[in-house]
């Protein structure tokens, strides 16, 4: 039988594994965006993650790419990463320092993370984010006798946002015939 999961309570601090750099110290944080900071359930839970000295960018990260901190490892690690010279070994040191000062004095977490809310600049933004919303409950009105959980809305605004990043990142000649019907592309 495989071991229970692990659940990560918001304002944990964690080692958060993303594709092309090494753990990072992170703490789950609220989303800017929704305010949740888990989406799923079982395997495909995702958990919102802002990461320490990297410029608190923040990423949903799948559980399984999670990991607890502790002080014993923060410490292991932070002592082989000052033998290094590079310029991420010393912002994962800086990054260690802080996990393990939250570990410390959890009181004081937001004197340790600043998250400052970004004003946006025109309301394109804003109008992208109210046309998802309303879509998906159009969508979900339509659809009689399924019944949408608040989570599986959430995945589903994420989901339409990471499509609609896709999108712009692609060429204007490969959109053509992948679009659906509400104009985001399939990716």
């Amino acid at each position: 039988m495989a071991p229970p999961a692990m659940q990560f309570p918001l304002s944990s601090v964690v080692w958060a594994r993303q594709k092309g750099y090494p753990p990072w110290p992170a703490v789950v944080t609220a989303s800017p965006l929704t305010g949740h900071w888990v989406l799923g359930w079982a395997r495909k839970r995702k958990y919102h993650c802002t990461f320490l000295a990297w410029n608190k960018e923040w990423s949903w990260v799948e559980r399984e790419n999670l990991k607890p901190f502790t002080s014993e490892v923060g410490e292991a690690r932070k002592k082989k990463c000052l033998v290094k010279n590079s310029k991420i070994a010393q912002a994962l040191v800086q990054a260690i320092q802080l996990g393990l000062n939250i570990l410390k004095e959890p009181g004081k977490l937001i004197d340790y993370l600043v998250i400052k809310e970004e004003k946006v600049e025109d309301d394109l933004e804003e109008q992208f984010v109210e046309r998802l919303l309303k879509e998906v409950l159009e969508d979900n009105t339509s659809m009689k006798g399924v019944a949408f959980s608040e989570t599986t809305l959430e995945e589903m605004f994420v989901d339409s946002i990471i499509e609609e990043t896709f999108s712009e990142a692609l060429p204007k000649e490969n959109l053509g015939d992948q679009k659906n019907e509400h104009g985001v592309v399939n990716v």
